[in-house]
């Protein structure tokens, strides 16, 4: 185009690529260049100056500077006019003839800038007229010309190009793309922006995290500037919009001729897109955010109306939620209300409760009695969230007569149930009962007055099957009362429970596990919650027990008392007493410190646990516990009958084994052999109706004699009794839940598995050196230990050779994180937690079954077995430790399979029991326990002959070890003949 017309006119939007496009057309040129920026030029209109002579006069000094260098003569001729004040057409007729003869390209940028200087506009328009050919004159200007530049309409001399001449082709977005290393696919882009320049090179989408944010906000603010004020204000408003504008709702938001001013957007270079019919506008993701924050430099007043205008578009499409949102930051404090009364059904239908808080309380306070949506959503936040102080205030706030009027109101008896349990919570318990006075027949009152029954025994127990016939919060309340009176089967979540007794019901769950036994099925459903926001029973109380059951001492008391911050915010008087009763627990049992615990025990009698029937019993329980092992055995006999009595009287079963085991030691201390057998008794009988065998050892560990004068007055070893001896003397079990990142399969064909894939060491003394490591408590081991094992035989040198060999091979295949470290003479596998091996894990479930009854118990040993019964450890190989190591799991397989055939058994699976017995026997025909499940599983399939013969068999196995038969297993054989 330069080398046809003596002007060019480059005029296109801002980004568009005009100056870029002018300065590679100049570097390409052999004819020299001048270039002239426009912007700020003095006098000009971006200066503020309105002088329009003044404009000319600083055009020329411009053009004057530019042309010096290229044609020395024309400057001191233009500084002479200049001091004349010829006029501008004169001055450009003269610049024109002294440019004559050359090839000068002069380029004029920002042109657009001296629009309404009238002097520079008219310098510049004589000049475009009486410029001579050979020299050629570049104006490059944002897409509006200023009015007054005249001159530029002749065809012949003067030339255009305009957006749609400099926007990228796919194939020229491709090319551009490639060179700043961009990969994305260049359609898209260019039909999204038309091929804008800006468009397309710039990531107005935020798919690029390592593009500039400062660059962005600097270009998008230069865009903005390019805009009439209203232009502007209709894409800074409307970029509250999340669905793209239209100008109904620009009006709707107050904007004025929205349809003038879309008219006007649309011929602009934006990032924006524009629907086929132009109707509609979408501001680019990058772009609405920058113009989001300039919302921000509103005054506050037109900030609230807007607002206030978006919140009614929101309305009107049924977004009530996001209404409440934006009235509430307008400070229409009463207007959100109303809609929030139409919104917080389905906030708290998805149990949302930190949006419900968050707007209940900055609509505090109400000016009048609360709309019952909001008084239940309240409620419900109060007690998902544990804050029963939310509910104590709004009845104080309002009154009696507010939460009266609760009992006639659709799901308003469940609101009083759960206001019933904030009065409970903080010790108002006459309140309380005046609640529970105005609720109908019904669930709610039913649920309402067993958790008032924990404080003042008033009611009967909660019926059994109430869990399965009450729904939302009270399901999760129900879960609360159902664990104190030991229905802890029922307590476990599946995947039809409801949602409230999901997420509110965890901590009960985790409580149910742990008395039944189930610690890594208690401690996954703990980890499970842990990135989320965990309730306060569980962090504060569940979180201390179960790192207690896992010896984990440190982290127990850790949990403790971080969890008293939490308890702090709920304003509950139970939870207090209940953090001070779990200190003198764990004081008691994981430290045997007895003055914390009697000051625990104190201060929770300051903050009045015997105002709760419940913590009464509990603290009677401990402080039992406290004077056993302080020796003061009578005070000791007086408190644990109390707790015993009550928790007798109010159906709370799950604690009363251990008060039960506690009292019977007691009893026997002071004489009462009777009263002591009886209490273990009744220890033993609840903890197997409730399946707390669990609680059970755990109290039975405390005092370990009950378990062996109960066991020595069986009249056989098969008893109860005889079994929790045996899991006494079981170490207990000790997991941690993480997704383990080595695993040693080391029963039948030895693999080793690294972050799922299996590894294999240059060495095999390097897999045998990792499972002598991980047989070993913490995973280490001396070197000493190490060499004595592993190389037998070898000279100190040459097995220390052999060792490091071993451990630098080992190394070559850990995965990253998992470390084996030597500190002086001791190697160590770190993090221990994050490597299993198949016999560990096989040990730790045989350790869990000892503490679990029933079904449970049945399951987690067909688990251990399954495991065990892969092939022989480490079969291929024998050294002494090797072989020490096969014949201990060996032995726990047998024995495994011995108890397991007793569960099944005691839960009529006689199939499975001679299967079991029968793989015993086989390999240990001389244990007796196996031969005595024999006869009472052939007894049980009611096969005589098959009684005899087994029996036959016995003695003629007793008498290959000369040793004479039983005389329990003869009088179990003559009382199952009979």
């Amino acid at each position: 185009m330069l080398e046809q017309h003596s002007v060019l006119v480059i005029a296109a939007s801002a980004g568009s690529g005009k100056t870029t496009a002018a300065v590679q057309a100049a570097r390409a040129l052999s004819s020299p260049v001048a270039w002239v920026s426009l912007a700020g030029m003095p006098g000009g209109a971006d200066s503020g100056a309105g002088d329009s002579g003044a404009g000319g006069e600083a055009l020329a000094r411009l053009l004057a500077a530019a042309v010096e260098p290229h044609v020395p003569e024309a400057a001191s001729a233009l500084a002479g006019v200049l001091e004349q004040g010829l006029p501008a057409s004169g001055t450009a007729a003269l610049l024109g003839r002294m440019l004559a003869g050359t090839d000068l390209v002069l380029v004029l940028d920002r042109v657009e800038t001296i629009g309404g200087n009238a002097g520079a506009e008219g310098l510049l328009a004589a000049l475009v007229g009486s410029l001579p050919a050979g020299p050629r004159l570049v104006l490059i200007s944002r897409a509006d010309l200023p009015r007054g530049l005249g001159g530029l309409g002749d065809v012949h001399r003067v030339a255009f190009l305009e957006d749609r001449d400099l926007a990228f082709d796919v194939a020229e977005a491709a090319e551009a793309l490639r060179h700043i290393g961009r990969g994305d696919d260049p359609g898209p882009l260019v039909d999204a922006t038309g091929g804008w320049v800006t468009g397309v090179l710039y990531d107005w989408w935020g798919s690029d995290p390592s593009a500039s944010a400062v660059q962005h906000d600097r270009l998008s603010a230069e865009l903005l500037a390019e805009l009439t004020p209203g232009e502007a204000a209709l894409l800074v408003r409307t970029s509250l919009l999340d669905d793209g504008v239209t100008a109904e709702q620009a009006n709707a938001l107050g904007l004025p001729s929205p349809d003038r001013t879309m008219a006007a957007l649309r011929s602009r270079r934006l990032p924006v897109t524009w629907s086929a019919d132009g109707s509609r506008m979408v501001a680019l993701p990058r772009f609405r955010h920058y113009l989001r924050r300039e919302i921000g430099r509103l005054d506050e007043n037109a900030v609230s109306e807007l607002r206030r205008g978006y919140a009614r578009l929101l309305q009107g499409r049924g977004r009530h939620e996001e209404a409440v949102a934006e009235l509430l930051m307008s400070g229409c404090t009463d207007t959100a209300r109303h809609a929030a009364e139409r919104a917080l059904p389905g906030v708290l239908g998805r149990l949302d409760l930190a949006t419900a808080e968050s707007w209940l309380d900055r609509m505090r306070p109400a000016p009048g009695p609360l709309a019952p949506s909001l008084a239940a959503a309240g409620l419900h936040v109060a007690f998902g969230l544990e804050q029963c102080w939310r509910g104590v205030y709004l009845a104080d706030h309002h009154g009696p007569v507010w939460w009266s009027q609760f009992a006639e109101q659709p799901g308003g008896a469940e609101d009083l149930a759960l206001l019933v349990w904030c009065f409970w919570h903080v010790g108002r318990i006459d309140e309380a009962h005046e609640i529970l006075r105005v609720m109908p027949l019904g669930h709610p009152r039913d649920v309402a007055a067993a958790l008032l029954a924990l404080a003042d025994n008033s009611s009967p127990p909660l019926a059994p099957d109430l869990l399965d016939r009450v729904t939302g919060p009270l399901e999760a309340l129900v879960m609360r009362i159902a664990y104190m009176a030991g229905q802890l089967s029922e307590l476990p979540n599946d995947s039809s429970s409801g949602a409230w007794r999901r997420a509110a019901g965890a901590p009960w769950t985790v409580a149910a596990l742990r008395a039944e036994g189930r610690i890594s099925q208690a401690e996954e459903v703990y980890a499970s919650v842990r990135d989320g926001p965990r309730p306060v029973w569980l962090e504060a109380i569940d979180g201390a027990e179960l790192m207690a059951d896992l010896g984990r001492r440190d982290e127990a008391w850790a949990a403790l008392l971080a969890g008293r911050q939490r308890i702090a915010a709920t304003g509950s008087r139970v939870y207090e007493i209940l953090s001070l009763l779990l200190e003198a627990k764990l004081a008691l049992r994981l430290d045997h410190d007895l003055p914390r615990a009697a000051q625990a025990l104190a201060e929770a009698e300051r903050s009045g646990c015997a105002r709760y029937a419940f913590t009464e019993e509990l603290a009677s329980t401990w402080r039992g516990l406290e004077l056993l092992l302080a020796g003061r055995d009578e005070e000791a006999a007086r408190h644990l009958a109390t707790a015993v009595a009550g928790m007798r009287m109010g159906g709370r079963r799950t604690e009363l084994p251990a008060a039960a085991v506690y009292l019977s030691e007691a009893l026997w201390r002071t004489g009462d052999e009777d009263g002591a057998d009886a209490a273990a008794d009744l220890a033993l009988e609840v903890a197997t109706a409730h399946g707390a065998r669990h609680l059970l050892l755990q109290a039975l560990e405390d005092v370990p004699s009950v378990a062996v004068r109960r066991a020595d007055a069986e009249p056989t070893h098969s008893s109860r009794w005889h079994e929790l001896m045996s899991a006494l003397s079981t170490a207990k079990p000790m997991a941690e839940y993480v997704v383990p990142r080595l695993t040693l399969e080391d029963f039948g064909p030895v693999r080793l598995v690294a972050d799922g894939r299996e590894a294999h060491p240059r060495l095999a003394k390097s897999v045998e050196l990792l499972a002598y490591l991980m047989a070993r408590p913490a995973a280490s081991a001396r070197r000493q230990d190490l060499l004595e094992a592993l190389f037998p035989g070898r000279s100190d040198a040459t097995g220390r050779s052999y060792l490091r060999q071993a451990v630098y091979r080992l190394r070559e295949v850990l995965p990253d994180g998992v470390s084996l470290l030597q500190e002086n003479d001791t190697y160590r596998l770190t993090p221990p937690s994050v490597v299993v091996s198949a016999s560990g894990t096989f040990q730790r479930l045989v350790a869990e079954a000892a503490r679990q009854d029933g079904e449970h118990r049945w399951d987690t040993l067909q688990c251990a077995l399954a495991i065990a019964e892969r092939g022989s450890y480490f079969d291929s190989l024998s050294t002494d430790w090797l072989d020490t190591r096969r014949d201990e799991l060996d032995a726990a397989l047998t024995q495994a399979r011995v108890d397991a055939a007793a569960v099944a058994l005691h839960l009529g699976r006689v199939r499975e029991t001679r299967r079991l017995v029968r793989a015993v026997l086989d390999r240990d025909p001389y244990r007796e326990q196996a031969w005595r499940l024999a006869l009472c599983a052939a007894e049980a399939a009611g096969s005589d002959d098959e009684l005899l013969d087994l029996y036959r068999r016995y003695l003629r196995v007793m008498k290959e070890l000369e040793v004479p038969p039983s005389a329990d297993l003869r009088r179990l054989v003559d009382r199952l003949r009979r």
